[in-house]
């Protein structure tokens, strides 16, 4: 498995800097946000980024969006479509081949079924749009809020979708607020795992922790060791992306963080 960093870890932390800093902590690749990408749109300095990129010789292994892109109506879908279409503008500058889709909240009156066809549809319809060059890593957020909130749901709609190019990023901490148990990975096939996000998680009742509960791998409750012992079961082999989301990381100094995030990575999981 290869080091990355996701840009969510140090997100305060300006985009030069987050480059200069995953390279000097020895990561291999990264991730960036999409409203990262939006801003460097909005400010023109994509080819800046790109030479920093080059430079530092760093990879972009995805960028984390769209989010909230299904469960709207037909003004909203398009909405989202619109901006997504230069997202991938972006990443086809960066050779990034990878969207991470961030399923919308859940909706009143909306079943499980119905949410899995409604999401399978918005996922087919995007990958359509954007071809085999571009893969969607569908990311389950595993908050109850949430319209894809557990594997067993995120799976069943992605073989709905029936696309090669349509697969799951998993998160080490949304498997364990969703009570997704390790071992439901072993249904799927390498091929179908995009990219793992990797961190820990403070004690506490589970309906209750948010982004600010994660902690560097190895300093929390998740088994990640169990984690770990089922991608190496499947076979996976491809990025295990660091990202912490955690508001107290942000007010440190985003090497120190980096530096202790790759440590974590390569005492856990041996990366």
């Amino acid at each position: 498995m290869k080091p990355c960093l996701n840009q969510d870890t140090v997100r305060t932390t300006a985009t030069g800097e987050f480059l200069r800093v995953a390279k000097h902590s020895d990561f291999n690749s990264i991730e960036f946000t999409m409203d990262k990408i939006e801003a460097m749109l909005k400010e023109g300095n994509l080819a800046q980024v790109k030479n920093q990129l080059n430079q530092q010789k760093l990879e972009v292994a995805s960028i984390n969006g769209p989010e909230n892109f299904n469960l709207l109506d037909d003004r909203a879908f398009s909405e989202i479509l619109i901006r997504t279409d230069k997202i991938v503008e972006a990443a086809r500058e960066f050779h990034c081949q990878l969207l991470i889709p961030v399923p919308s909240p859940a909706k009143d009156g909306v079943n499980e079924q119905t949410t899995i066809a409604e999401t399978a549809s918005a996922l087919s319809q995007i990958a359509e749009r954007y071809g085999d060059a571009t893969k969607l890593g569908l990311e389950f957020l595993g908050m109850k809020s949430c319209s894809i909130n557990n594997l067993h749901t995120a799976i069943e709609t992605i073989k709905r979708v029936g696309k090669s190019n349509v697969g799951l990023v998993l998160d080490s901490f949304h498997m364990y607020v969703s009570d997704s148990k390790f071992d439901e990975i072993i249904q799927l096939d390498p091929e179908q795992v995009f990219l793992v996000h990797v961190n820990d998680s403070e004690p506490g009742p589970k309906t209750e922790l948010t982004d600010a509960n994660r902690l560097y791998p190895g300093e929390g409750v998740i088994d990640l060791n169990g984690f770990a012992s089922v991608l190496k079961k499947i076979g996976y082999d491809d990025e295990l992306s660091l990202e912490l989301l955690r508001p107290a990381y942000w007010e440190q100094d985003a090497e120190l963080v980096a530096v202790k995030g790759r440590e974590s990575l390569r005492r856990v999981f041996g990366v």
